[in-house]
């Protein structure tokens, strides 16, 4: 049962230029017109051997990655923060170890009303960070610290604005509780997303009126730096809910391109006419209300209590039809593609010959598993929420396509109809005797895994699991370890799916001690998301039901 984790990846228009500022090294500080800073720290930049074809055939680009060398810079303050006037922001951070309690302190210097500077405060050592904002943004929301893990390192990232509508973002290395600058983007507005989906976040920044869009990531020892406007050789480039690249050309937009980035460059995998794309029918797929409850009776007989379905298709007018698949899955089949769903893990044994290939989301991880591409055939596996899924084709569908599907799922309470309803919206379940003891055996059943309680805790818990479970299995599911340890857990009911059975939402969080989500890496495991099933299996001399959680196995 893997972690339900909610991302929305904000449509952006997005691009930049590789060839920004060739030999520029060191800080450069300017006033605006409007009294704001502008701060340009761009560092040398040479360019690799790499040269990316035409955009104009549909096939993949490979990118040119350019050397990147404006690191910022790092210097340990003799006493202190002794030259500073007012401090206006300070942020704990959090060393890898945990033991140690480093901050950030942002402030204002004596005689300077230009900018505002930051520090990295250790114990009694203070290391000078630069400037990193305009003096007059220094308000909460112009000034942000976080913790992050980047390009596999413990890092942290300071942004600050520098005038109406810019921001130079600091990026650092902490090592050993002493700060190592990474990188400096001041071309753009910069954020941190995983664009080629190989678990590790990567820096990307948007700039100018028409956005461009400049990708870093970290490449033997330093930074590296693309444009994919300049590789795919138009000035629109978006990056789509679905964290795929898209590339429109021609007069107003004529012809859309859509490409998954990977660390070889992007591979191409369909193209549309604007109004292909953009239709509500064609490459979004339509639902009826009639489907809609098709798919939640199939889902609920088969007791499947978290159905997924696919806002985006490939190419064609749709229908879907739901039915029970084989050994108790449920199957949606559209016209090119199909989705099994489960209870249970639907992988395969790992066998020789096939070919495993792995793509992270933020929400999920897809695997590959099928024959060698030039043999062609195979399905993506992968995990959301309580559910288990698989999508594959029978037809001559890459499998990037498919992926690009996989990645438009939404669970079925979230569909928006084709008529603008949302008929399939969970409503929570009115509050009768029944729904009590049922929430009440949820309810005892995670305190006592979140006090570690496992003589408590499989009071609580059916039969079936404990008979697919060995002893040991069952007080390890309980216990857990040391650190990450069991430390709490969110509950709300859900629904009432019969008489028997009521589903409630149950996030079970682990923590780690003195540990941020960020520095475990991309995605954080903490919390274990399920929709939970409590089963009414008989009744007491009393007459009450006696109800008991139904853990998958």
């Amino acid at each position: 049962m893997k972690v339900k984790l909610f991302w929305v990846v904000t449509m952006l228009l997005l691009g930049t230029a590789c060839g920004y500022a060739a030999d520029r090294e060191g800080v450069v500080e300017a006033k605006t017109n409007d009294g704001s800073v502008s701060a340009h720290t761009t560092g040398a930049i040479k360019a690799s051997s790499i040269k990316a074809d035409h955009a104009d055939d549909d096939g993949d680009v490979p990118l040119s990655w350019e050397s990147y060398a404006n690191r910022g810079s790092v210097r340990l303050l003799e006493g202190g923060l002794k030259q500073a006037e007012r401090i206006v922001k300070e942020t704990s951070l959090y060393a890898i170890d945990g033991t140690r309690d480093p901050k950030v302190v942002i402030y204002a210097r004596k005689n300077d009303t230009d900018h505002l500077y930051a520090a990295m405060v250790n114990g009694e050592a203070a290391y000078d960070l630069g400037a990193v904002a305009g003096y007059p943004y220094d308000k909460d929301n112009q000034l942000t610290v976080s913790n992050l893990r980047l390009f596999g390192k413990e890092a942290f990232k300071i942004q600050g604005s520098v005038g109406a509508a810019a921001s130079v973002s600091r990026y650092f290395e902490l090592v050993d509780g002493v700060p190592k600058p990474l990188l400096v983007v001041d071309d753009g507005h910069a954020s941190e997303m995983d664009i080629d989906h190989d678990g590790k976040l990567d820096v990307v920044s948007a700039s100018g009126t028409n956005p461009r869009l400049a990708v870093y990531r970290w490449n033997d020892g330093g930074a590296e730096r693309c444009s994919l406007n300049d590789a795919l050789r138009t000035e629109t480039v978006t990056i789509t809910d679905e964290g795929a690249v898209l590339a429109v050309y021609g007069q107003e937009g004529a012809r859309y391109k859509l490409y998954w980035m990977e660390r070889e460059g992007l591979k191409h995998f369909q193209s549309y006419s604007r109004e292909e794309y953009e239709s509500e029918r064609f490459v979004t797929i339509p639902y009826t209300s009639e489907e809609a409850l098709r798919i939640r009776e199939q889902a609920d007989d088969l007791r499947v209590f978290e159905p997924f379905v696919p806002r985006k298709g490939i190419a064609t007018d749709y229908g879907v039809e739901a039915e029970p698949g084989r050994d108790g899955t449920l199957k949606l089949t559209f016209p090119h593609f199909s989705i099994v769903q489960s209870r249970t893990d639907l992988r395969p044994e790992r066998s020789s010959g096939v070919v495993y290939e792995k793509r992270y989301f933020p929400d999920f991880t897809a695997e590959w598993i099928g024959l060698p591409e030039s043999e062609a055939g195979g399905d993506w596996y992968f995990s959301r929420g309580s559910t288990y899924l698989s999508i594959g084709s029978a037809k001559s569908v890459s499998k990037e396509e498919l992926l690009f599907v996989a990645a438009s799922l939404i669970p079925l309470e979230e569909l928006t109809l084709s008529d603008g309803t949302v008929p399939a919206a969970v409503q929570p379940p009115q509050i009768t005797r029944e729904y009590l003891f049922a929430l009440q055996a949820v309810n005892e059943f995670a305190a006592a895994w979140a006090h570690r309680d496992w003589e408590a805790g499989l009071k609580w818990v059916g039969d079936d699991w404990k008979a697919d479970n060995e002893l040991e299995e069952q007080q390890a599911f309980f216990v857990g370890t040391s650190n990450p340890h069991h430390m709490t857990y969110e509950l709300a009911g859900k629904r009432r799916v019969d008489d028997r059975t009521y589903l409630f939402t149950l996030r079970l969080y682990e923590y780690y001690w003195g540990q941020p989500d960020s520095i475990l890496g991309f995605p954080a495991d903490y919390g274990r998301g399920w929709t939970i099933e409590a089963v009414r299996e008989g009744e007491s001399e009393s007459g009450e039901g006696i109800w008991r959680v139904n853990l998958q196995s």
